[in-house]
């Protein structure tokens, strides 16, 4: 449990020690028997928890499956909510991003890399990652609207939403194929070359 978690209430803090275990028995289980063959009968007894304790913490199985993925975007949503926004909003967006990926605790690449290993063995995981990511796109373009108190309908939140979560795609894409290589500061210079290359996409032309 990272330091910070410690200053939590304690029923908060046992919610995480139990989220924690039960995504960690889950990539341990899938890794060795597959996503589809794993029940959740055999996730719990491999957490020592109850089954409405796991439906407490998770609502399907592939929730638990990527549970590093929410991690991510759990901690972007929060900084970008604790932020305030200056200057370019793409800009602001990386280095809100950046700061999420860097407050991530030291075993997430890990468990990271495992996560989206499996979820290429699962097609129905792939689903749930794009439906969670487009959700977390629409928070953002609904924050970014407010925050710069934009017309309803104005296009420019969600397309600068789904620009983040793409340059994180390609970044994080090639650092798993990679496996991990140069640790979080390589994803980090990644992610920054993924965003330093979108004004130039934007301007490519035949």
């Amino acid at each position: 449990m990272p330091a910070d978690d410690r200053a939590l209430p304690l029923r908060e803090r046992k919610r995480i020690r139990t989220r924690r275990a039960l995504a960690d028995a889950a990539l341990r289980l899938f890794a060795e028997k597959g996503f589809a063959a794993t029940t959740v009968e055999e996730l719990v007894d491999a957490a020592e928890v109850s089954r409405s304790t796991f439906f407490r913490a998770f609502a399907t199985k592939e929730a638990v499956a990527i549970e590093a993925e929410t991690e991510l975007w759990t901690g972007y949503l929060d900084t970008l909510t604790s932020h305030d926004l200056t200057g370019p909003v793409l800009t602001a967006l990386h280095d809100i991003l950046t700061d999420a990926i860097a407050a991530l605790p030291e075993d997430w690449d890990e468990r990271y890399i495992a996560t989206r290993q499996l979820v290429l063995t699962a097609p129905s995981l792939l689903g749930h990652v794009e439906y969670a990511r487009s959700g977390v796109e629409t928070q953002v373009a609904q924050h970014l609207s407010g925050k710069l108190a934009l017309p309803e309908g104005d296009l420019r939140p969600r397309i600068l939403a789904e620009l983040t979560t793409t340059a994180w795609s390609t970044a994080g894409r090639g650092w798993v194929a990679d496996n991990g290589k140069g640790g979080r500061s390589g994803l980090l210079e990644r992610l920054r070359l993924a965003f330093a290359a979108i004004p130039a996409a934007l301007q490519l032309s035949a």
